[in-house]
């Protein structure tokens, strides 16, 4: 390991380089200019959501997709006055250094008696919840897992089944979301869920995909498309092989176990400071009270083992405000707030319904800063 120089070497080692230097100016890096983060706090008839991925607009501006959305009217002051759960949400983050974040979010038909889910699927009994996107210019690629009720779950917050996977195409991500043109067509069904995080890489889209072997079961692969068949990509899709190479279609007997875990959502992002891809993953089982971190030199690895980098402190006994039924879960990565740290998003929820809506601490997206793995 290096030894690193206190700042008072620093001073004296500068000091000498003017002295030999003359009167030049010395010009140095500048330093990672310092962005505030969202704090999704209850806002204009929006009283919390999970999921929280974001894919940035600009050098100020992020788009975040939310999973179950509590909403009501634009008044309603807190979550326990409630009118409706919608299933996914959308929001727009302006966070300019110097200033607090804004963020304004949508639904469908806010304010009324018709409110419903931003991607809807028009019937109660199945919908939507975003996964990640890749935004090519103005148009916008949306994974979304299909839902449906499943009355046979175990607990309240668990009463639901996966049923396959669409995607979402938005013509113009930069309108207002009230404003956009959306067109849904169908991936996969419930043997893959496409899209727990997508990345460019060269002249492809990736998508880590989870191959569910059973509930809990299962592992990641990657599938990709080429950018220029993002149009209709079920036709276009290639899976990545134990061998290493590609073959057409979906996954087969002989697809690559890229994790050797079953995740419904993650992130990779490069962290071109390390020049390493990071993927951050929740740790082993459900609920787990962990975050995991892993490094690559690809975004398709081989990845390095699972480093343990946050627990929730909202499950440990000792928290001020612990709850048994409480569980923390939809970890993931922000890189646009930062390259030098991991800004990481994360949500708790409770076992029991209407314990999640009489705490408006809970279940809305918390941001945490860490140092990058190593």
């Amino acid at each position: 390991m290096k030894k690193l120089l206190s700042p008072l070497s620093y001073s004296f080692i500068l000091l000498g380089l003017l002295v030999l230097a003359g009167p030049r100016a010395v010009s140095a890096a500048p330093p990672e200019e310092v962005r505030p983060y969202p704090d999704f706090h209850d806002s204009l008839g929006w009283f919390g959501a999970d999921d929280a991925y974001s894919i940035p607009l600009d050098a100020e501006r992020s788009l975040w997709l939310f999973g179950d959305t509590f909403v009501g009217d634009r008044d309603m002051q807190a979550r326990h006055q409630y009118k409706f759960m919608v299933r996914n949400s959308v929001g727009i983050s302006t966070c300019k250094a110097g200033s607090v974040c804004a963020m304004e979010y949508f639904w469908k038909n806010p304010y009324t008696p018709a409110s419903r889910s931003f991607f809807d699927t028009g019937d109660d009994k199945v919908w939507y919840w975003p996964l990640d996107a890749w935004r090519d210019g103005k148009k916008l690629y949306v994974s979304l897992l299909v839902v449906r009720d499943n009355p046979k779950a175990s607990s309240e917050a668990l009463g639901f089944e996966i049923t396959g996977t669409r995607m979402a195409i938005v013509k113009d991500v930069y309108a207002s979301p009230d404003k956009w043109k959306v067109t849904i067509q169908e991936l996969t069904d419930a043997r893959f869920w496409v899209g727990a995080t997508v990345v460019e890489d060269g002249n492809f889209v990736l998508w880590y995909t989870q191959v569910s072997q059973g509930e809990a079961k299962g592992f990641m692969t990657v599938l990709r498309v080429p950018k220029n068949k993002m149009k209709n990509p079920a036709k276009s899709f290639e899976y990545l092989k134990k061998d290493g190479t590609w073959a057409k279609g979906l996954p087969g007997a002989d697809a690559m176990h890229v994790i050797d875990q079953a995740i419904s959502e993650m992130s990779v992002r490069y962290h071109p400071s390390i020049r390493k891809w990071v993927a951050v993953v929740p740790g082993p089982g459900f609920p787990t009270p962990q975050v995991d971190a892993r490094t690559a030199d690809s975004p398709i690895g081989p990845w390095s083992a699972p480093q343990k980098i946050f627990e929730f402190p909202e499950m440990k006994s000792d928290w001020h405000a612990y709850d048994k039924d409480t569980f923390c879960y939809a970890t993931k990565e922000h890189p646009e707030f930062s390259d030098s740290k991991l800004v990481l998003s994360y949500t708790c929820n409770s076992m029991v319904v209407a314990k999640a809506v009489a705490n408006g601490d809970i279940y809305r997206p918390r941001i945490v800063v860490l140092d990058l793995p190593h």
